[in-house]
């Protein structure tokens, strides 16, 4: 199998482009038009409410996809599925760059992330398919390095076309890139599912497999821990734009610049995690990262009881809630897909879908009880810290991971 699919990619570096590019377009669509919420806000006339409720029909759909296009692609096929979902991205984004409404805008990036989803869900059986062993260990360290970097320059650069343009043309640019994503995995990806299954989307076979993942402990407490973690970076992404340009005074650009902060401290702890996994374990990780989110969410709180409100003050506990979702989310995957390796494709669109879920709801906290300071985001911290450190304490480490 490996050598038919050398002979259809004539360049390993093609294979890796494709991989890269399905990787890093929902990142983009995710975070690039952040420095422009304000900004909407105005043209529409809009509250700053209605305008994060973008965020959540984005996570919404996104989340509850992945539960959808993995089964899909044991059927259909890898390639088929992902031009499918890229092109439902495209359609969204198109209604997104031509939005005449904050509504408008919202089901526009609904389908956006009923699109992208497909190159998170498909995008990890794609690279299953074409990759293994060393090489697959090889490429995914690139990938999370590259994906650490697109993480701080998506809003960086919205934050510069914002600032040059508007937020149509952020939208705009978004919808070139996905034309590009989609024209090139057309040209270059063959199909990578050499055994499609025809029952793989039996509702019954469905709901059997995820019931069994479900119901296993281990996996459910590694998946609470990286659901809180990210759910943490979501709500302050959701209260950042407002929060910086709208209360503190920053521009555009100068907002997008401090998404390196998120991408810094997540690349901070999984370089610090590489050195010291092995020696300590994946458990013991995971606990540093759950202590440092709550920590965090208590230092933000201490600040504001103290009356202090200025970048720096929410820029380092978010620093540090990030370094902890970075110890999760370097280890959590292993650990939930550690004790059912039969059942990798529901365990991957479970582990997916949970995740962003915890995305989506923490949008909509943000969205719904909007404030003009840190508190809000300080007790979602502390309750996402202590969620998963019982998630942690009580599910997932009550069995030993070894490699």
């Amino acid at each position: 199998m490996q050598n038919s699919l050398d002979q259809k990619i004539s360049l390993p570096l093609a294979l890796f482009i494709v991989i890269l590019l399905i990787a890093t377009l929902a990142s983009i669509a995710a975070d690039i038009y952040l420095p422009s919420l304000p900004a909407i806000a105005r043209v529409f006339n809009a509250s700053e409410s209605q305008v994060q409720f973008t965020i959540f029909a984005f996570m919404l759909s996104y989340s509850l996809t992945h539960l959808f296009y993995g089964p899909w692609s044991d059927r259909v096929g890898r390639r088929f599925a992902l031009l499918t979902g890229v092109g439902i991205s495209i359609i969204g984004s198109a209604v997104c760059a031509g939005a005449i409404s904050i509504e408008m805008l919202i089901c526009g990036r609904f389908l956006q992330g009923l699109g992208v989803a497909a190159c998170n869900s498909v995008g990890r059986s794609l690279t299953r398919d074409l990759l293994s062993g060393s090489q697959l260990a090889k490429i995914g360290s690139y990938l999370g390095m590259i994906m650490i970097f697109i993480i701080a320059t998506a809003p960086t650069l919205g934050g510069y076309i914002q600032s040059s343009l508007n937020w149509h043309w952020v939208f705009i640019f978004f919808l070139g890139y996905s034309i590009f994503v989609w024209l090139f995995t057309y040209a270059t990806l063959p199909e990578t599912n050499t055994f499609l299954n025809p029952h793989a989307t039996k509702i019954s076979s469905i709901i059997k497999n995820y019931y069994t993942v479900l119901t296993n402990k281990t996996f459910l407490g590694y998946s609470i821990c990286v659901c809180c973690a990210y759910a943490g970076i979501i709500a302050y992404v959701t209260a950042a734009p407002f929060l910086f340009q709208n209360t503190l005074g920053l521009t555009p650009v100068q907002f997008g610049w401090l998404g390196f902060v998120v991408g810094g401290s997540v690349f901070i702890s999984m370089f610090l995690n590489s050195q010291f996994v092995l020696q300590h374990g994946l458990e013991k990780m995971v606990f540093v990262g759950v202590t440092c989110m709550s920590s965090a969410g208590v230092l933000m709180l201490t600040f504001k009881l103290l009356t202090l409100l200025n970048v720096w003050v929410i820029v380092v506990p978010v620093a540090i809630f990030c370094i902890g979702a970075g110890f999760i989310f370097a280890n959590a995957a292993a650990g939930a897909f550690h004790p059912l390796p039969k059942l990798a494709g529901s365990v991957g669109g479970l582990f997916g879908c949970i995740q962003i879920s915890g995305g989506a709801i923490a949008s909509a906290l943000i969205a719904t009880f909007n404030l003009n300071d840190q508190s809000l985001l300080a007790w979602i911290f502390i309750l996402l810290g202590v969620i998963a450190f019982m998630s942690w304490k009580f599910l997932a480490s009550r069995e030993k991971i070894i490699f």
